[in-house]
C-alpha cells in the first residue's frame, strides 16, 4: 500500500464523518431566532476550536523537532565515520585495510538492512555487532610508530562519536508522545466537527461544504501528527541518504590522489 493511502483515506474519512452527521443530526430547515446565542456558539466553538489547535500544535512541533534532530543525527554519524574511514589512512597498510573493509560493512548494513528495521521501530543487531568489530580492529591495529599512534588514537576518538550518535538514533527511534495525547485529540477532533449538527443548527448545502472541509483538515492534520511520529517511517521519515553519502566519501578518500597527498614522506639518509 501506498504510503499516501492512510492519509488520503484518513481525510475522506474525515469529510464523510462530518457530512453525515450534519446531513443526519442537523436541522433542514431555519432556525428559529432566538434558540441559540451567537456569542454563546462563537464562545464554545472557539474553545472547542483552540483546544484541538493546542493539542495538534504541541505534536506537530514536537514530532517535528525530534524528526529533524534524528536526521541531523544520521548525518553527524556519516560524518564520523568519514573522519574515522581518513583517520585510518594512518594505520599500517593491513590494519588501515581491514579497517576500512570494516567500516564499509558497518555502513552498507546500516543503508541496506537496518533502516527497514527502523521503520518498524527497532535496531539492527547485525549492525551492532559489524560497528564491533570495527572497534576491535582498531584497538588491535599497531602504533609501531609515532604517526601510527597518532592515527589510531584519532580513529578511536571518531569511532566515540560513532557510538554516541549511534545511541542516540536507537533512542529516537523508541521515542514517541504518549497514547493518551493521541486519544484526547482525535476526540476533541471529532467534536469539533460535530459541534454544529449536535447543536442542531442549520443544514444547507453550503454549510454541509464547508463543514466537510473542516471534517477533512481536522482528519488530515491528525494523521500528519502521527506520521510525523515515528522519525524512520515514510512518508516524512528519515531516509538512508547520508549513509549514502559516507560511501560515497570512502571512494572519494580512497581515490590514488588523496592517498598520495597524504603519504608520509621519509626521513632523508
Amino acid at each position: 500500500m501506498s504510503p499516501y493511502a492512510v492519509p488520503l483515506l484518513s481525510t475522506l474519512g474525515g469529510a464523510a464523518f462530518a457530512y453525515l452527521l450534519g446531513r443526519f443530526l442537523g436541522r433542514h430547515g431555519i432556525t428559529p431566532e432566538g434558540d441559540f446565542g451567537g456569542q454563546a456558539l462563537s464562545l464554545i466553538g472557539a474553545v472547542l476550536l483552540s483546544s484541538f489547535i493546542l493539542l495538534t500544535g504541541f505534536q506537530v512541533a514536537g514530532s517535528w523537532s525530534a524528526l529533524s534532530n534524528a536526521r541531523s543525527g544520521t548525518y553527524d554519524e556519516a560524518r564520523a565515520l568519514t573522519d574515522t574511514y581518513w583517520d585510518a589512512g594512518g594505520l599500517a597498510a593491513g590494519d588501515r585495510t581491514a579497517v576500512r573493509a570494516l567500516l564499509r560493512q558497518y555502513t552498507r548494513d546500516v543503508r541496506t538492512a537496518e533502516f527497514p528495521e527502523l521503520a518498524r521501530g527497532r535496531t539492527s543487531p547485525a549492525a551492532w555487532q559489524a560497528l564491533d568489530r570495527v572497534r576491535g580492529a582498531v584497538r588491535a591495529a599497531g602504533a609501531a610508530r609515532p604517526e601510527q599512534a597518532a592515527a589510531k588514537a584519532a580513529a578511536q576518538t571518531s569511532l566515540a562519536t560513532v557510538y554516541e550518535t549511534r545511541s542516540d538514533r536507537a533512542a529516537a527511534v523508541k521515542a514517541g508522545i504518549p497514547r493518551v495525547v493521541w486519544f484526547a485529540m482525535v476526540a476533541s477532533g471529532a467534536f469539533l466537527i460535530a459541534f454544529p449538527a449536535v447543536l442542531g443548527l442549520t443544514s444547507t448545502a453550503r454549510h454541509l461544504v464547508a463543514v466537510s472541509f473542516a471534517g477533512a483538515a481536522v482528519a488530515f492534520a491528525i494523521v500528519l501528527a502521527a506520521q510525523l511520529n515515528h522519525s524512520f517511517r515514510e512518508p516524512f521519515g528519515v531516509t538512508r541518504a547520508a549513509f549514502v553519502f559516507a560511501e560515497a566519501r570512502f571512494t572519494q578518500i580512497d581515490s590514488p590522489a588523496v592517498m598520495a597527498g597524504r603519504a608520509v614522506p621519509r626521513a632523508p639518509g
